[in-house]
């Protein structure tokens, strides 16, 4: 169970107080000087803020025993360019000696989500899975990088309350230059007339909804970014956070 903010605070002066308090009794029983026990008191605990600031300070520069995990949620439509970024990204941290997991929400759902379709409950369900895997392997320091359409406003905060490690991504791109885009095809699909046994039902952003982030800790926009531009981005943003 964690203490509030508040309950935090309150302990630290409670503990500081009563450090004083003893320290003054020992003090005084020693000196038997008010005068004397006051000074000492005072330039005791003056020195400990000032050697425990120095302590943190020399500490904030040293790597040993940090945990380098960082649990990332990818959301944005079909084609914006989530797992190719991801993709690259790993490729560059695994060079410089990082631990890196690509989540590819299309990989997962050929395997642990093979039972879900497409309805808004089932959406929810594979990033709720995808949501775990995450957060064990980010808490075991991996960068995980999880790369899924992620549609809807109300799971992806309740990915981001699982760890204070989770970090959303916005990968936004307009949809008519996916629409131009289509690599796979896919939206040439959706856009079918109903009763074509080709068209692509439930497909976000045509034919099912996508929610633009209320929250997000970082947007890439691949409509105007070169993809170089969106790799340094992202590299740049995990780097300050791990």
């Amino acid at each position: 169970m964690n203490d509030k903010k508040e309950r935090s605070i309150t302990k630290a002066i409670s503990w500081r107080g009563l450090a004083v308090l003893i320290l003054g009794v020992v003090t005084y029983g020693i000196t038997d000087d008010a005068y004397q026990t006051s000074i000492i008191t005072i330039v005791y605990h003056g020195l400990q803020v000032g050697i425990y600031f120095l302590h943190e300070r020399i500490w904030s520069h040293v790597n040993w025993g940090r945990t380098r995990g960082i649990f990332i949620q990818m959301t944005g439509l079909s084609g914006a360019g989530k797992t190719t970024i991801a993709k690259k990204l790993q490729l560059r941290l695994q060079k410089k000696g990082f631990k890196v997991e690509v989540i590819d929400g299309d990989e997962y759902r050929e395997g642990l989500c093979k039972d879900l379709g497409f309805s808004k409950e089932d959406r929810n369900t594979n990033i709720r899975r995808l949501g775990f895997v995450g957060k064990v392997l980010a808490r075991n320091d991996v960068i995980t990088i999880v790369s899924a359409i992620n549609p809807y406003e109300e799971i992806r905060k309740e990915i981001r309350s699982l760890s204070q490690r989770v970090k959303t991504v916005f990968v936004d791109c307009n949809i008519e230059e996916l629409k131009r885009r289509d690599t796979k095809g896919l939206y040439a699909k959706a856009l079918l007339p109903d009763g074509d046994p080709n068209k692509i039902h439930n497909f976000t952003g045509i034919s099912d909804p996508f929610d633009a982030p209320f929250v997000c800790d970082l947007t890439i926009n691949t409509t105007e970014e070169l993809e170089k531009h969106s790799v340094d981005k992202l590299e740049k943003f995990i780097l300050e956070n791990i």
